[in-house]
């Protein structure tokens, strides 16, 4: 006979939180990151299980989240992968709460986390499939324990900045032309720092560097407030789900240079903020939205 439940209503609920909780948002998973269950550095007490959340709305746990103070010591904080300059990487996404996707960058420090320079922008889409590639440029100096990071800027849901970082040794390259020195800085933004991403549009970054992939469903819009200069540059992108290398101009895309068009597209309306005027591509009429309700019985 099964035992009887005092209450069943209350037990559904925990059930569901639990289920949330660990389906909660997104992170990486390889290559592993600081507090990450699958990092073989670190002892169990070093484990964060709430890696998937975002970083502190008041810019404290930047960058990298509260982990990061695993960075220095040893052996947490013992590179995870060997990379070569001028080679081409990727890094894997899990979880269960896309928030429809959003835009992701990723980008290194050589510094020990002062700085961080992009390495490619992934604007829309991300992070709905779970692989992506980049390339480290053949000039990046060889660097014991660079700092390989991860930011995500959701689509729908709370305004909020996402950030998981993995410690990898940088070995020479080739030293040919690589561009390092001209990466833009990382883009940060619903951190207290002044700058803003916009709900339901994928976020067009001022400045996403050389190497741009586009994807999701050609909703884009700048950020609003203090958000740095912009510059789109040739505003290139690879489509949805594709890796290749960037090649010229994708649909849906806009610049902030008045000497270059923005592409015909139905439904488009100029926006304007500190970081520019952007042409964003509005949903067609008749665009079906579902929301998902769960209902709870004590």
């Amino acid at each position: 006979m099964m035992p009887q439940l005092l209450y069943p209503g209350l037990t559904s609920l925990l059930f569901l939180l639990f289920a949330l909780q660990i389906s909660a948002h997104m992170m990486i998973s390889s290559p592993p990151p600081l507090g990450s269950l699958s990092n073989p550095n670190l002892r169990s007490s070093d484990i964060d299980y709430n890696l998937k959340d975002p970083l502190s709305p008041s810019g404290l746990t930047y960058p990298c989240g509260p982990n990061f103070d695993l960075y220095s010591l040893s052996p947490q904080g013992n590179p995870v992968a060997i990379w070569a300059a001028g080679s081409s990487q990727s890094f894997t996404v899990d979880g269960g709460a896309s928030h429809n996707g959003g835009s992701c960058q990723a980008s290194l420090s050589i510094d020990g986390g002062k700085s961080f320079k992009v390495l490619r922008s992934y604007e829309g889409g991300c992070p709905l499939k779970r692989n992506y590639q980049f390339s480290i440029p053949a000039d990046v100096p060889a660097t014991k324990k660079a700092v390989f990071a991860w930011t995500w800027f959701n689509q729908i849901g709370n305004r909020e900045m996402y950030m998981n970082c993995a410690v990898v040794d940088i070995t020479p390259g080739s030293g040919g032309k690589g561009g390092w020195a001209k990466k833009p800085e990382v883009f940060k933004a619903n951190i207290g720092n002044g700058c803003a991403t916009v709900e339901r549009f994928d976020v067009e970054f001022p400045n996403p560097g050389d190497d741009v992939a586009r994807g999701g469903e050609g909703n884009f819009a700048s950020p609003a407030g203090d958000c740095g200069t912009v510059n789109r540059g040739a505003d290139s992108g690879a489509g949805e789900g594709s890796d290749s290398p960037p090649a010229g101009d994708s649909p849906g895309s806009s610049t902030t240079d008045p000497t270059r068009p923005s592409q015909p597209n139905s439904g488009a309306v100029p926006t304007t903020s500190a970081c520019g005027t952007k042409t964003v591509t509005a949903k067609p009429e008749g665009t079906m939205v579902f929301t998902r309700t769960f209902t709870v019985t004590w």
